[in-house]
């Protein structure tokens, strides 16, 4: 009994022995195998790789030696420790490792900050292939034929890798698949398979915004336009006028959509065979003009059109009367089908179809705005197009500013063909057509052709009739711009009319059939033309007149009119060029 006990016992002693032994030798697996992952994760540290770049920058041929060395070396130092390396993964966890998802990895880590690396992303797509295989070999058959060396590890010196004098061949870049990151030579280039890898988005141009003087200054413009439009009643005509007049809205293709009050005077009786563009001046609105658009409709069997545009120079979009972009949308209104234009004649009451063939004309800087507008309409209108702008007429007006690169009436002069007559009815030199420098515009643009006439004692005013608010602007405007001669009024008229009449027909230049009142060009100031009026005769010089010479405070003045006439705050703005072609419900304006 006792000798079976002592065996019981014996056989104890020893299985608990034996269970020690295993237990213990599994604790020294387990803790070589923590020792290499802290070796490797310190590997990985900023501190380590920027030593690493650094040393690699300083000794590039460090980086060319042999991977099978290092390998060597590795292998070497596993087998003094005699620790047996952890079992390999299971295949199916390895073969799940995408591609794609490593090189998302790496795309990942090149954009931390503050990991020290600088990568720049050119991994090829078979270079990710091969770094997935190479992590386990049963789910690569084809490893055999094509090994891959062991990953290196950069813990070790660069330095430390090998001590052969003769350079082995340059090595592939490799993937280390622990830490997804690259292990390049440093004549490797990136293939077109990497490039489309690294997916770079520019940055894309912040749009512009508001300053605040745009901000404060179309505040109170925006202010004044209200009180003008609250006392701007829709326009009516006397009795026994033979058209009528009508006001509706009008879209505008400029900036994010403008829509205007646009005023309509059309015949009463018969079909109108003209259609007429007319834009009043500064600060003004259409209905201000109302007298002046009758005669126009009535006496030229017209259809006239009138927007009322704001002035505001400190529209951040330049959709007001000086600026490119609305300047180019007035033009655009008469390209295709019109449908802008003929759904706002309809609204005011119109019945029918618009003429073909139409007249920018324009007062003051509603002048520049014609003027611009029609060299826009020939240089956007299609070919078949073109001719039905059969001319324009502008009353007084100047060459200042209206332009980012120089002045509106010089550049339309530019772009318009010398047979598309551009025909000004212009006031004494003033302060408010800049003392005549459009004198200098069209000689210089259009030498020895008839360009129009200067009326003698003519007046700023001449183009600007009215009896709305029982003539109060009519009498703010003789006190501020000086009082017109009844026969220079009436002959504004006439000109226009026999201007109209032989442009329709395409007569302007050809003496021998034209109908208007001409001229023909000579020096400054000698030729003079007689103009026969129902209210007495009127006088004026054929194109060009004389010019004074420019003072101190005429200058002055000239630089302030510059910069009104001019697209200086239009920051927002879109080249005319660019502009998009579509009609928006969008109000801007008032």
């Amino acid at each position: 009994m006792n000798d079976r006990i002592l065996v019981w016992l014996s056989a104890g002693i020893l299985a608990i022995g034996l269970s020690a032994v295993s237990i213990a030798g599994a604790g020294a697996a387990f803790a070589d195998e923590d020792a290499g992952a802290n070796a490797t994760t310190s590997s990985q540290s900023p501190a380590s790789t920027d030593d690493e770049t650094e040393s690699d920058a300083e000794k590039p041929g460090d980086r060319t030696e042999s991977v099978d060395e290092a390998t060597d070396e590795t292998d070497a130092t596993d087998a003094d420790e005699e620790v047996e390396a952890p079992p390999e993964e299971p295949a199916d966890e390895q073969a799940a490792a995408d591609p794609e998802e490593v090189a998302d990895e790496i795309e990942i880590s090149d954009k931390e900050p503050g990991t020290g690396h600088e990568h720049d992303g050119a991994v090829d797509a078979d270079e990710l292939d091969s770094t997935a295989d190479t992590t386990d070999s049963s789910a690569a058959p084809e490893q055999a034929q094509n090994p891959v060396p062991d990953v290196i590890d950069e813990t070790q010196d660069a330095g430390d890798a090998g001590a052969s004098d003769t350079p082995e061949p340059a090595a592939e870049p490799v993937v280390d698949a622990r830490t997804a990151e690259t292990v390049a030579t440093s004549d490797a280039q990136p293939s077109p398979a990497s490039a489309r890898l690294v997916m770079t988005v520019e940055d894309e141009q912040p749009a512009p915004r508001p300053s605040l003087l745009n901000v404060v200054g179309s505040f109170f413009w925006g202010m004044f336009d209200l009180v003008t439009k609250l006392i701007d009643f829709p326009p009516a005509v006397p009795p026994g006028s033979t058209v009528t007049a009508g006001r509706s809205r009008l879209e505008i293709d400029c900036g994010d959509g403008y829509t205007a009050d646009a005023d309509w005077y059309f015949p009463t009786e018969g079909e109108p065979d003209k259609f007429i563009y007319f834009q009043h001046g500064f600060l003004a609105r259409a209905n201000f003009f109302n007298v002046t658009l009758q005669e126009l409709a009535e006496r030229n069997n017209a259809v006239v059109v009138a927007p009322s545009i704001t002035s505001n120079i400190f529209a951040c979009d330049a959709c007001a009367m000086s600026g490119e972009p609305m300047q180019a949308a007035v033009a655009r209104l008469f390209e295709g089908d019109r449908a802008a234009l003929l759904a706002s004649a309809q609204a005011a009451g119109y019945e029918g179809t618009l003429p073909e063939q139409f007249v920018i004309t324009g007062q003051s800087a509603g002048a520049q705005l014609a003027v611009a507008a029609s060299g826009y309409y020939y240089q956007f209108a299609p070919a078949d197009e073109k001719a039905d702008m059969v001319g324009v007429i502008v009353y007084d007006v100047s060459a200042t500013g209206s332009a980012s690169t120089g002045n509106a009436l010089a550049n339309a002069l530019d772009k318009l063909p010398a047979s598309v007559p551009v025909l000004n009815i212009a006031a004494e030199p003033n302060m408010l057509n800049s003392r005549g420098n459009a004198n200098t515009a069209y000689a210089e643009k259009r030498p020895g052709q008839f360009n129009g006439i200067q009326l003698v004692g003519g007046a700023h005013s001449d183009a600007y009739q009215s009896d709305v608010l029982f003539g109060i602007p009519q009498l703010i405007v003789r006190l501020v711009f000086g009082a017109s001669d009844p026969e220079n009024v009436e002959a504004v008229q006439v000109l226009t009319r026999g201007w109209l009449t032989d442009m329709y027909a395409g007569r302007v230049y050809d003496p021998a059939t034209r109908t208007g009142i001409y001229g023909d060009p000579g020096d400054p100031g000698e030729v003079v033309v007689d103009i026969p009026t129902d209210v007495g005769p009127a006088r004026g010089y054929v194109l060009p007149a004389t010019t004074p010479e420019l003072s101190p405070f005429d200058r002055l003045i000239n630089a302030v009119f510059s910069v009104i006439n001019a697209n200086i705050y239009g920051r927002c703005a879109v080249d005319p060029d660019e502009s998009s072609n579509v009609q928006s419900g969008l109000v801007c304006s008032l």
